[in-house]
């Protein structure tokens, strides 16, 4: 089903697992930079992965992990906070559980965990244990020209956003460098972004990078959040408004 006004937007339906609302957006971005031959191969990739979405997931333990997603999946599954798989996270994010599928990720929802013969609890312990093992040796560090720091995860690279969960080894990062504030970002699944927010013109870095990563495929956030050595939680500080970063209401 495509809704009127939404080009980028379909909703598939499964008689097991319900509605899925897909975006797109990043599938038209990265098909329109692509050769005819890749873009091909990109299109029926997506087919296979929308296929393989809408069937209830398989849960293995060994291939949960704990991600994030934006506030919008709850509309685009229909969920409306009653699933404990899904909880709260910083700013525009939500907490949830990601299954490896193989060529693909799910979501995991209670009904999916308990119709494997799994509690939720187990799942959550699961998720936990196997992101502790992909730390401290398989983190990507990398630098940008105007001081962007990024974090990401070499094994798995769409997980890189979650190092949100490992705010010891954001202030490790930080202290590496003589930070004492950083602004910390996760525009995309892949990193999470930082600059020193003490340097002149940090607001202005931020904003260009943002506004680059926001351009790019599977986006995630547009809020900025500001984090000081030793801290546990993040606080908003700027999200974006157009091509602008701004102070919140």
């Amino acid at each position: 089903v495509q809704r009127k006004g939404e080009p980028f937007r379909l909703t598939l339906a499964h008689p097991e697992a319900g509605e899925l609302v897909l975006n797109l957006g990043n599938l038209v971005h990265e098909v329109l930079g692509a050769t005819p031959n890749d873009a091909e191969d990109m299109v029926h990739s997506f087919v296979t992965l929308a296929q393989r979405a809408v069937a209830p997931p398989k849960v293995v333990l060994d291939a949960v992990y704990p991600g994030l997603r934006h506030r919008a999946y709850l509309e685009a599954t229909g969920n409306r906070g009653t699933d404990s798989m899904i909880g709260e996270g910083p700013g525009d994010l939500l907490t949830v559980i990601l299954a490896d599928q193989g060529d693909g990720l799910a979501t995991l929802s209670e009904a999916a965990v308990l119709a494997d013969g799994f509690s939720p609890e187990e799942v959550f312990a699961a998720a936990e244990r196997n992101f502790v093992e992909l730390l401290p040796e398989g983190v990507l560090v990398s630098s940008s020209d105007e001081g962007v720091v990024s974090l990401g995860l070499q094994d798995c690279p769409w997980l890189g956003s979650s190092l949100f969960f490992v705010p010891f080894l954001i202030t490790r990062i930080m202290q590496e460098r003589g930070w004492e504030r950083a602004l910390l970002a996760a525009p995309t699944r892949e990193t999470v972004d930082l600059v020193d927010a003490d340097e002149p013109g940090a607001i202005q870095v931020m904003e260009r990078w943002m506004i680059e990563r926001l351009a790019g495929p599977r986006t995630q956030s547009d809020v900025v959040f500001d984090f000081r050595q030793g801290d546990t939680e993040y606080r908003r500080s700027h999200l974006m408004a157009g091509n602008k970063l701004v102070r919140p209401n």
